[in-house]
């Protein structure tokens, strides 16, 4: 699970924990064969399919199906496990990595999957010129800095003469070594992000030419043509080799950007797997009595701050936005979600029910903190995404919290969630939006390096302090793993405390599926339609 940016009230992904569920027996659908599904993601569609240069939820869901990782959380038993990778094997400090491949595996054209396709591919990722979305992900690694030479901010780096991290080492065929900048005693997770999934040569050496063809290394492979804006049909691959190979034949991704209309698509029987949107949170158990699952979502849904902004610049400021806000009627107003009190998913070790100072509701607190800050000048714009069927509803819930409450005008702009997030990514958005994360392994730090840290990959509100990224880099380096959690949690602390994200809720989210599947659920792994069983 990943990403979500100019959203609310839009389903993350599918990293869930059940709470509850149907019989499955509700509604057929139309999908034909007996082992083939139909998996409906209400989101625009996809311009490409590159797991690299890709960290938006539906991307990583077709990615998960096309790539496979180098370890991965078993979902019976919460364990990392070996997928690609024979072994992960650090050095005593956790500064170098050695990672060997499981011998006789390929990519999907024939090519052997060797240790050079993870080096090339990972430097390419790393060339800031590429300005590929995964590019943040290697900045631990020895001579990224190389690859990545200072910028003006908002700019892309320009191509330099280095092309390799000097930290990224091939020893064989199936062997390469990782030497990062300091220790990292979280790295070994950090391999089920299929951000780091190898491209073969042949997509290397000209990645356009592959943005509708890719070649991955997973259980299944494309069907036919695709072109933008269509369905993604995908045949399983007879070649893959690695644990846990999915049920299905065949699985067909639907693209559907209004989540009302996917949601009525199930119904009519055309799709297998839909999210439930929150207009449908009070009836989705009497409309699909007998094929839906309920569970807690990893996610975790924030406010974000535009730290480019000077009129944001006062963390005053922020903090009297965070308690004017009233959570509990938002969460209310959203359906099936619950308060936050910080910026870490519930289920993930090291999260404190307590977290923040600034998040309950006190008018009284938010004005003076208001005042403290000088005030606010001129109206304050909230953005919200048009394909969201309650986005702008969201939007003016908060709106007019912080209109009643501090006296603030208010007004709203709606676009294209793809078109929010350009325009934060050039620093050209006026205002407030909403955002989500999920995290891409199961640790704290996952929550805190691509948001908060100065060059991380999700820093929505591209908010940078110097004193964060020293104590993230701390506990980075700390092996000892429950010290580490009190390092994190301190870096928790500062973000919260100069809140370029305030925390709003974190939700239940709900799905419907069809009567011939049933969703592999796990507690450690979520709801996952891709691996469902057949009846």
């Amino acid at each position: 699970m990943r990403r979500v940016t100019g959203v609310l009230g839009v389903t993350l992904g599918l990293a869930l924990v059940l709470t509850s569920c149907g019989d499955g027996k509700g509604n057929g659908s139309g999908t034909g064969g007996a082992k083939s599904e139909v998996i409906a993601l209400a989101s625009d569609p996809l311009d490409f399919i590159n797991p690299l240069n890709e960290n938006s939820s539906p991307g990583i869901q077709v990615a998960q199906a096309m790539f496979a990782p180098l370890v991965a959380t078993d979902p019976n038993t919460g364990k990392v496990v070996n997928v690609m990778a024979e072994s992960v094997t650090p050095d005593k400090t956790s500064q170098t990595w050695t990672i060997k491949l499981k011998p006789g595996n390929s990519f999907q054209n024939g090519q052997p999957l060797t240790a050079k396709d993870y080096v090339d591919s990972w430097n390419l990722t790393a060339e800031g010129s590429n300005a590929w979305d995964n590019n943040g992900f290697f900045s631990k690694v020895e001579g990224y800095d190389a690859l990545n030479p200072p910028t003006a901010e908002g700019a892309t780096p320009k191509p330099t003469s280095v092309k390799e991290m000097s930290g990224l080492k091939q020893v064989d065929d199936l062997t390469f070594t990782v030497k990062l900048k300091v220790p990292f005693s979280q790295f070994g997770l950090t391999l089920q992000y299929l951000g780091l999934a190898p491209l073969p040569e042949e997509v290397r050496k000209d990645p356009d030419a592959y943005k509708r063809k890719p070649i991955g290394n997973g259980p299944f492979k494309l069907d036919g043509d695709w072109s933008n804006g269509g369905d993604i049909k995908l045949a399983k691959w007879d070649g893959y080799k690695g644990p846990n190979a999915p049920e299905a034949d065949a699985i067909t991704f639907r693209f559907i950007p209004n989540a009302d209309t996917a949601y009525n698509e199930f119904l009519a029987g055309t799709v297998d797997f839909v999210g439930v949107p929150p207009t449908k949170i009070k009836t989705f158990k009497t409309d699909a009595p007998d094929g839906w699952v309920t569970g807690e979502s990893s996610g975790a849904n924030y406010l974000v701050m535009p730290a480019w902004d000077q009129r944001f610049k006062n963390p005053k400021l922020r903090h009297a936005f965070s308690e004017a806000i009233d959570r509990k009627a938002l969460a209310d107003l959203v359906g099936l979600a619950t308060p936050s009190n910080g910026l870490i998913s519930p289920d993930i070790d090291g999260y404190r029910a307590d977290a923040c100072k600034y998040c309950s509701f006190d008018v009284t607190k938010a004005k003076a903190l208001l005042a403290e800050a000088g005030g606010f000048s001129g109206p304050l714009n909230i953005n919200y995404n048009t394909t969201s069927a309650t986005g702008q509803l969201f939007a003016e819930a908060i709106g007019n919290m912080l209109r009643q409450n501090l006296g603030l005008e208010v007004k709203y702009t709606g676009k294209v969630g793809s078109e929010l997030t350009e325009l934060a990514q050039q620093r050209k958005l006026d205002g407030l939006r909403f955002g989500g994360w999920g995290h891409d392994y199961p640790s704290i730090e996952d929550y805190l390096t691509p948001m908060f840290k100065t060059t991380g990959d999700a820093n929505f509100a591209h908010y940078s302090n110097p004193a964060l990224d020293a104590l993230l880099a701390k506990g980075d380096a700390e092996p000892n793993p429950e010290a580490a959690i009190k390092l994190y949690q301190q870096v928790e602390d500062i973000a919260l405390e100069d809140m370029p994200l305030i925390p709003l809720y974190a939700k239940q989210d709900a799905f419907l599926h069809s009567a011939k599947i049933e969703p592999r659920v796990s507690k450690y792994t979520g709801v996952q339609p891709l691996y469902a069983t057949f009846k």
